[in-house]
């Protein structure tokens, strides 16, 4: 029997800070993976003027490094402190999704704070085990 550790591989594209601005996350290589989901936490975020906003999305590249294109319907929303979210993503690898995949904070308002990170968990492997 094979565990959790063998079936998903957890790789981290914005990792754990405390972030002011906008940003991109480092790229992720989904081959040999079916599916994925990006897991976003964050903590106690500034909402001090009550004009800050906290949007994450899924961008997606066939090089890792150029062409990247938002993913439609991949985006989440922070608006609370210590909240978690998830985007879910299927059909990588299938010819519907390009290779690459990567987390982007849209952070706006007058002093915006977000301490975050948003880790991909890449699963239906077509080869395990994949750690």
């Amino acid at each position: 029997m094979k565990s959790v550790y063998d079936a998903v591989k957890f790789l981290a594209s914005l990792v754990p800070a405390v972030r002011t601005a906008s940003g991109n996350g480092s790229a992720i290589d989904t081959k040999g993976f079916g599916s994925a989901a990006l897991t976003i936490s964050a903590g106690d975020i500034d909402l001090t003027t009550g004009d800050e906003t906290y949007a994450f999305s899924v961008e997606e590249s066939a090089d890792g490094s150029t062409g990247w294109a938002a993913i439609s319907g991949a985006t989440a929303s922070v608006t609370a402190d210590n909240d978690v979210k998830l985007i879910r993503l299927e059909g990588l690898n299938t010819g519907s999704r390009k290779r690459y995949l990567r987390a982007v904070l849209t952070a706006a308002g007058t002093t915006p704070s977000i301490p975050c990170s948003a880790v991909f968990a890449l699963s239906r492997a077509y080869n395990e085990p994949v750690n």
